[in-house]
C-alpha cells in the first residue's frame, strides 16, 4: 500500500489518522506544528512526539519535498523566480512549475501555483499555451510557500494564488491548501493576507463562498478573491478567455455579489490593458458600472510580451503581426485616468519581474531547455 504524504492532511484528517493509530488526539497538534510551523522535511525530526509514535507515522506515512532545480533574479532585485520539480504524470517524464517572490514595499508575496500547466487556454498567457500537465497535490502548493521561506530566508507576509494554472479547477486541494497555511498551529498566515484568483466559473464562486463562511472554516474567512476580468465585453472576452463562452459575464456578476454578499470580502478584478481593444469609452463606461455594483478595485495590468507564436483571431498579440502597434501600453495612463474621473478605485499593477518572465501571464517552462545540466537541484 503507498505511503500517505503527511503534508497534504489537514488538521481535522491528521487528527482522524492519529486516532486511528490508538494514539492521543493531541499528538496531531504537535506532528501538525512540526510538519507546517517548523517544517521539518523528515518524519524522523518530529521530535516533539515519542519514538514509538515516529516509528508508526514512518509505516504509514512521508513527507516528500519540492526539489529546487533553478533561482532566477531579476534585475531590480525585487523578483525571485523558483523553479520547482514535482511528480511527473506520466513515467520517464519530468515534471516542473514555477513560484515567484515578490518583495516590495515592506511586504513578501509569494506568488504560488496550483497546477503545472494550465487548461484554461487564455491567448494571451504563456501558461495557457503550455496546455496542461497535472493538477497540483496540497504538499505541492502549500511546499513551494516553505521553499521560498527557505530558500531566500524571507518571511512571506502575502500568499496569492496567481502562479501557473486555474486556482477552481484544481478547488478541492486548493481549498485544503488555504486550510493548512491559515491553521493557527501551522503556517497560521492571517486569511486576509492571501488572494486566491480564478477567471470565473458558474457554481465555483458561491461554493467559495460557501466554503469559506462554513462552521469549522473560521482560519479561512477573510480570503480575498480575484476575477481575472480582462474585459467586460462579452465577445471579446470569449476570444481570449476559451471558458468564458460557457461562464458568462452575467452568471459571473451574479456569483461574485453573492460572494460579496456571503462573506463582506473585498473584491479586486483583474484587467490586462490591451491598447484599442479593451480601453474604449463604452469599456469604461461598463468597468464603472460593474465597480460599484460592490465594495471592489480594479487592478490594471501592463501587457506582458510573451514567447509563443499565437493564432487568430488573437494573432493581434503576436509581436510579429503588431503592426498597429497595439501592445505599446502608451495609452495605459490615459486609461487609468479615464477609470479615475469615473470614481473607479483604480491601481496600476507593477511589472516586476518581466525581465525574467515573472510578470503576470509570463510563467512557463520549456520542456525541451529542462535538462540535468541546465536545471540542478539546489540543497
Amino acid at each position: 500500500m503507498a505511503k500517505i504524504n503527511l503534508t497534504d492532511l489537514t488538521f481535522e484528517q491528521l487528527e482522524n489518522e492519529i486516532i486511528s493509530l490508538k494514539e492521543p488526539s493531541y499528538r496531531a497538534e504537535q506532528i501538525f506544528i512540526s510538519v507546517h510551523k517548523k517544517n521539518v522535511r523528515s518524519i524522523n525530526d518530529i521530535t516533539s512526539v515519542p519514538v514509538s509514535l515516529r516509528d508508526k507515522l514512518n509505516e504509514k506515512f512521508i513527507i516528500p519535498g519540492l526539489v529546487n532545480s533553478k533561482i532566477t533574479d531579476s534585475a531590480n532585485s525585487v523578483t525571485r523566480k523558483f523553479l520547482f520539480e514535482t511528480e511527473s504524470p506520466d513515467p520517464g517524464q519530468r515534471n516542473f512549475i514555477e513560484s515567484v517572490l515578490i518583495s516590495e514595499k515592506g511586504r513578501e508575496t509569494v506568488c504560488i501555483s496550483t497546477q503545472s500547466g494550465c487548461n484554461v487556454g487564455c491567448g494571451f498567457c504563456a501558461t495557457g499555451k503550455m496546455g496542461f500537465k497535472k493538477n497540483l497535490s496540497v504538499s505541492e502548493i502549500i511546499l513551494q510557500v516553505y521553499e521560498v521561506k527557505r530558500l531566500s530566508g524571507k518571511e512571506p507576509t502575502n500568499i496569492v494564488y496567481m502562479g501557473m494554472g486555474e486556482p477552481f479547477l484544481n478547488y478541492e486541494n486548493m481549498l485544503n491548501s488555504l486550510k493548512i497555511l491559515t491553521h493557527p498551529s501551522g503556517f497560521a498566515l492571517s486569511s486576509n493576507r492571501i488572494t486566491v484568483s480564478t477567471v470565473g466559473f458558474t457554481g465555483k464562486i458561491k461554493k467559495f463562498a460557501d466554503d469559506l463562511t462554513a462552521a469549522g472554516n473560521s482560519s479561512v474567512k477573510n480570503v480575498k478573491l480575484a476575477l481575472s476580468l480582462h474585459s467586460t465585453d462579452k465577445g471579446f472576452r470569449e476570444k481570449i478567455i476559451p471558458t468564458s463562452v460557457k461562464n458568462t459575464l452575467q452568471d459571473i456578476y451574479k456569483e461574485i455579489s453573492y460572494f460579496y454578499q456571503k462573506t463582506r470580502n473585498k473584491v479586486t478584478y483583474e484587467y490586462i490593458h490591451f491598447e484599442n481593444l479593451n480601453d474604449t469609452d463604452n469599456d469604461i463606461k461598463r468597468i464603472a458600472r460593474l465597480l460599484r455594483m460592490i465594495p471592489s478595485n480594479l487592478n490594471v495590468i501592463p501587457f506582458h510580451k510573451i514567447d509563443f507564436e499565437l493564432k487568430k483571431p488573437l494573432d493581434v498579440f503576436n509581436n510579429k503581426q503588431d503592426t498597429k502597434n497595439l501592445l505599446s501600453n502608451e495609452k495605459l495612463n490615459d486609461f487609468i485616468d479615464k477609470l479615475k474621473n469615473e470614481k473607479v478605485i483604480v491601481n496600476l499593477r507593477s511589472s516586476s519581474g518581466s525581465d525574467i518572465n515573472a510578470a503576470c501571464g509570463q510563467l512557463s517552462f520549456n520542456q525541451e531547455k529542462i535538462s540535468g545540466t541546465e536545471y540542478k537541484p539546489i540543497s
